[in-house]
């Protein structure tokens, strides 16, 4: 006598008891995958905030002009908190590291409306978005990475370029090309100090 056996489709589960397709979508945003999304953004919110400059927007009177520096200029900030929100580190080191984002960009607001001979280095320099928006992502990429207090001196770098910009303006170089060499040196100290710092802590954890 022939018997029929009807085989079904196992269902995959996880351990938990989590069906496969869910279990596969939170395996695929992990550690490393948000590791990934945290660096893009905090690449790409970086460039839009070093790019749009509240320093020019004072001096415009186009509406349009304006209205776009203002959009890039939130924008770019949003993009870097999302970036620190979503990077796999502590809560408290995410918060914090928005925190930084927006004193970052507050400092340029207010140093950028108040820019004179007589306004303070501390504002001066702040009210350089080209400086700012590099500064702000290296600093909150460094906290969000838990790297050692020590690695913050290297934040320090960026001075160099509000002296690059003084010697530039100085020699008579125009000003777009001033400023997209000022904004790839800025990118470069940023990328410099963050390979820094994994560097000195990778010497201090051996």
């Amino acid at each position: 006598m022939t018997q029929n056996v009807h085989e079904a489709t196992p269902i995959r589960a996880s351990s938990a008891g989590v069906p496969s397709h869910k279990s596969s979508s939170m395996h695929r945003w992990n550690a490393s995958s948000r590791y990934g999304a945290s660096l893009v953004a905090v690449v790409l919110g970086g460039y839009l905030a070093m790019r749009a400059g509240l320093n020019v927007m004072w001096l415009q009177s186009d509406a349009d002009v304006i209205g776009t520096l203002l959009l890039q200029f939130f924008v770019g900030g949003a993009v870097l908190v999302a970036g620190a929100l979503i990077a796999p580190a502590t809560l408290a080191r995410r918060v914090f590291a928005s925190a930084v984002v927006v004193a970052g960009l507050a400092v340029h607001a207010v140093g950028s409306a108040s820019a004179t001979s007589a306004t303070p280095p501390f504002l001066l320099y702040g009210s350089m978005s080209i400086t700012i928006g590099a500064f702000t992502a290296a600093a909150v990429w460094l906290i969000v990475r838990g790297r050692s207090l020590p690695t913050f001196v290297l934040l320090i770098g960026f001075a160099a370029v509000p002296v690059l910009t003084e010697r530039l303006t100085h020699t008579g170089w125009s000003g777009i090309i001033r400023e997209d060499l000022l904004t790839g040196v800025s990118a470069a100290i940023g990328i410099g100090v963050a390979w820094a710092a994994a560097a000195v802590d990778r010497i201090r954890s051996v």
